[in-house]
């Protein structure tokens, strides 16, 4: 037969019910968007975690070498692959005191530029001081404003968080400003993510070889060690329990596949009897499961869409991608079933699906 003439019994079938078109959709299109939708609350659920892990400051390490630390340094340890920020502290001898607030003096402590990217999601200031944004809402306070101090104007040139969720105490009320990055300093702080192993290391090599005088060992620790050491993210992944979503989606489509065409087999049957070619039945009912499969593959993807469209921008190219796993192996665990069965289907068997219908 010519392949117009297979693609018009094909929509015939569609149209009239033969093929039962809206129900075998419906069937896979549930089952695959249900599948979508576990795995992607699983996968969304790490993600979140881990966004958790990072922001609470689990994912930078501190180094403490009062004096000893080359700003410099510590600066271009920001530079290295898989570091996303890194910045030099030291401690000012002196507080500020706030006009609004005279019996509360204020910590003051000197970062360098790159240390502003660990505590915020910027990467430089225009001018002014950092300020906890507990500090600026107590202060009635925001960026961009300025606040009368014992030292003159202040302005505020950002607002970072720093909750008292296990962090390290002592900057939940303080002011940071900004200098320039030479110099020696007291703390380098640097962010990796995804962790990296070596980052002690390479904290370490920002310390100023003592003179003999300062015999105290420079110290390395996590900002935050309350959400453990490590971020076992990859892992967690690689063995949550909806990772099946994909072969269960294929092993789903292709047992739906199959049954479609065993449903009709004394049609089958008897248009092999009839004369059609084999090759023309293949291609009959891989159109027609085709076009289910296919209808119910676009609902598994809308799914994954909306899915996707739920997690943070850097992510969501990645959660797409596997999760856009399923649906096409649905379609094509379909396409699979369709031609098994089809394959199995034997003309003398004609008279037993008769007797058996």
């Amino acid at each position: 037969m010519r392949f117009s003439s297979l693609w018009r019994e094909a929509g015939r079938n569609i149209a009239t019910g033969t093929a039962r078109f809206v129900l075998l959709s419906m069937l896979l299109g549930v089952a695959l968007g249900s599948l979508v939708l576990i795995d992607g609350m699983t996968t969304s659920g790490l993600i979140a975690s881990a966004e958790r892990f990072r922001s609470s400051g689990a994912a930078t390490e501190t180094l403490v070498a009062e004096g000893r630390v080359d700003g410099e340094a510590c600066e271009a340890v920001s530079r290295l692959p898989g570091v996303t920020a890194s910045g030099a502290l030291r401690s000012s001898a002196g507080k500020i005191t706030i006009a609004t607030l005279p019996d509360a003096p204020v910590p003051l402590y000197e970062v360098s530029p790159g240390f502003v990217g660990i505590l915020t999601d910027r990467t430089e200031l225009p001018g002014g001081v950092l300020v906890p944004a507990e500090s600026a809402e107590t202060l009635g306070v925001s960026a961009g404003e300025v606040v009368a101090s014992d030292v003159g104007p202040m302005p505020i040139a950002a607002t970072y968080d720093y909750p008292p969720d296990g962090r390290r105490a002592g900057f939940g009320y303080a002011i940071l400003a900004v200098t320039n990055q030479a110099g020696e300093y007291d703390e380098c702080w640097a962010q990796a993510w995804p962790q990296l192993p070596n980052l002690r290391t390479l904290l370490l090599a920002t310390v100023i070889p003592s003179d003999g005088a300062d015999e105290r060992k420079p110290q390395v620790s996590q900002l935050n060690s309350s959400l453990g050491a490590l971020f076992e993210g990859s892992a967690a992944f690689a063995e949550r329990l909806t990772r099946v979503a994909t072969p269960a989606a294929a092993t789903i489509a292709a047992g739906l596949g199959l049954v479609s065409v065993r449903s009709r087999r004394l049609q089958q049957a008897s248009a092999l009897h009839a004369g059609v070619a084999r090759s023309d039945l293949f291609a009959l009912n891989l159109l027609e499961g085709g076009a289910w499969a296919a209808s119910a593959g676009a609902i598994g993807m809308g799914i994954v869409v909306a899915v996707a469209a739920t997690v943070g921008p850097g992510d969501r190219v990645a959660v797409f991608q596997s999760l856009a796993a399923v649906p096409l192996a649905g379609v094509a665990g379909a396409l699979v079933g369709v031609a098994v069965g089809t394959a199995a289907m034997s003309e003398r068997q004609l008279f037993r699906y008769f007797k058996d219908r």
